[in-house]
């Protein structure tokens, strides 16, 4: 007779290997995974869960998130938590709170307001910056050691804060492009980040004009980077022979295509390359087509590239109050950044608005999130007009007909009438079953860009593993759920360099869900959301929690059962091949 912490009895087994799964029961020992199989009647447990009818996988991981302010008054990272989430990748994009000298802290933070919709009073109240006090990246990594926290995370270099402190400031880094002393500084500092147990570096390149701008509508730091600058860093991975090149890359600067530049940045970096977005294109569907024979053409040659795959069905709300991803249009972002009333003032000039109108019809903006048409935008919220009271539920387009104007005079004269309160709704993309099918059917890529942690007024992301297993997986049946835990856990676990993670094996690591297929989905359902007042300086968020995910366990102690806390906080900081 053996006696074990935790025994899992009944379930069956879906490892994260992409095997086929089978009934077994599973004993855990501290933080490890005892026994999988061959455990005897007699075997005993302090408890035992009973996951009859259940599936019991690997725990997920999520490396596309922005959990770095949260993870201070949030030790479990909702929403991704709540849907089983068990390891996180901070420092995405590019952007990060480390280096950061004291002077610059609030300028930081400002940076994360409008690209990640994060609100200043929350991120200002909530990491507690001057009470923590870190100031190099040597002192942030000690204190995501320190901090309590319910799931384990992994960082990345992110390189907007590295540029500001070598170049002397985040709008002097905007200013000019390094010296050649400069960059060699900003390679010593990814160098000693990843001593320090990081897993790569990131950024975001979006030109002149991004989707995800500065607190002020002018580009990121990253977003003007060259290739040259890239293909250096890359290069200092090389030497070292590990870590992971996180991109959201829409902007070469010296090679004809992405494509292009993503290939030699493969070639010199000799390291794995996960670029977002991956997305279904329903109206250009062989533009994701020719990105997938891309990876395929890659690994033919032996790089290591993947696609981060936008699979999540989410609802989209946004108010212009805060909308930031229309300033990727010239005359959108001019009308969308400034005070209020230098924002009136430029939506109520005719000749603005006929540029606003011609970018609308030049598809520069969408209905909602990565896809979509802002004619199909509903109105969903007032903003205490009692006139627009009436309008909620109306489409944006039949609201421009009756009222024989453009799509543009209605969103604009809407949001100036509430004084940018009025609430649109749409969707974060256009779902084809077939078209995710061909995407999710890549071994090379990962579903995910959760954001989790950012854009929480508009949208819900976070909840994209339990979304995958309700719709991808059981109702429509695009892959198996072996496909689905290998893409959820063992695929992200191997591109961050985590041998042990993402796979249910004896002496593994026991980051284990049990969840009931039958039932699992989202609550409320997937085009619903609920206003959640739950951050600091009383911030608030749209969430959505799951039904039918039963356990969460985190290196061998649960977190969650069913949707309720534990409390237990057995998280760690993952360094990358150590974790």
């Amino acid at each position: 007779m053996t006696h074990y912490d935790v025994l899992i009895k009944g379930g069956t087994i879906i490892d994260g290997t992409g095997v086929p799964r089978f009934r077994a029961d599973l004993a855990v020992d501290g933080e490890r995974v005892a026994k999988i199989d061959g455990i005897r009647p007699d075997d005993t447990a302090d408890r035992v869960i009973d996951a009859t009818g259940c599936h019991v996988v690997p725990g997920y991981i999520d490396i596309h998130t922005h959990y770095d302010s949260q993870i201070f008054w949030d030790p479990y990272c909702t929403i991704g938590g709540w849907h089983g989430i068990t390891s996180v990748t901070m420092g995405n994009c590019g952007f990060g709170f480390a280096p950061i000298p004291p002077e610059l802290r609030e300028r930081a933070q400002l940076s994360m307001v409008r690209n990640e919709a994060i609100p200043f009073e929350t991120m200002h109240e909530g990491m507690e910056w001057e009470r923590h006090g870190w100031v190099t990246f040597d002192e942030w990594m000690a204190k995501l050691g320190e901090i309590p926290k319910g799931v384990n995370c992994m960082m990345l270099f992110p390189l907007n804060p590295a540029y500001a402190w070598v170049m002397g400031g985040w709008d002097e880094a905007k200013e000019r492009r390094p010296t050649e002393g400069e960059l060699a500084e900003v390679a010593k500092l990814l160098h000693e980040a990843m001593d320090l147990g990081a897993v790569g570096f990131s950024y975001q390149r979006m030109g002149q004009f991004s989707a995800q701008p500065d607190y002020d509508g002018s580009p990121m730091i990253t977003d003007l980077i060259t290739d040259e600058e890239l293909l250096f860093l890359g290069a200092e991975l090389k030497k070292r022979g590990e870590g992971f090149i996180e991109m959201f890359d829409a902007h070469p600067t010296s090679h004809d295509t992405i494509e292009d530049f993503m290939t030699e940045l493969a070639r010199v970096s000799g390291r794995p390359l996960v670029r977002n977005i991956l997305l279904a294109d329903v109206k250009n569907p062989e533009r994701h087509r020719t990105f997938l024979q891309w990876l395929n053409d890659c690994h033919a040659e032996g790089l290591n590239v993947y696609g981060m795959a936008f699979t999540v069905r989410s609802p989209t709300f946004l108010t212009f109050e805060d909308w930031s991803l229309w300033d990727i249009a010239p005359t959108w972002n001019l009308v969308m950044n400034g005070t209020f009333e230098e924002r009136v003032e430029r939506m109520q000039d005719t000749e603005i608005r006929a540029k606003l109108e011609a970018e609308y019809q030049k598809g520069l903006i969408n209905g909602g999130g990565t896809s979509g048409r802002p004619e199909d935008l509903v109105v969903h919220g007032s903003g205490g007009v009692e006139r627009i009271e009436g309008l909620i539920g109306r489409r944006v387009g039949d609201l421009a007909e009756e009222r024989g104007c453009t799509v543009t005079d209605v969103l604009l004269d809407l949001s100036i009438e509430s004084r940018f309160q009025c609430e649109f709704k749409g969707q974060s993309i256009d779902i084809d079953p077939a078209l995710v099918g061909e995407i999710l059917n890549s071994p090379y890529a990962v579903p995910g860009i959760s954001d989790g942690g950012a854009h929480c007024h508009f949208i819900v992301q976070g909840a994209y593993p339990t979304d995958l297993l309700e719709w991808a997986v059981r109702e429509h049946g695009l892959i198996s759920y072996e496909q689905a835990h290998y893409a959820l856990s063992r695929l992200p676990a191997h591109m961050a360099g985590f041998s042990d993670r993402g796979v249910l094996r004896e002496g593994g690591p026991a980051d284990i869900v049990v969840y009931d297929p039958e039932i699992i989905a989202r609550a409320p359902r997937w085009d619903q959301a609920e206003r959640t007042y739950d951050w600091p300086a009383n911030g608030w968020r749209w969430t959505q929690k799951a039904h039918g995910l039963h356990y969460t366990m985190v290196n061998g102690t649960v977190t969650f059962e069913g949707m309720d806390c534990t409390g237990e906080t057995p998280g760690k900081l993952l360094e990358f091949g150590r974790g």
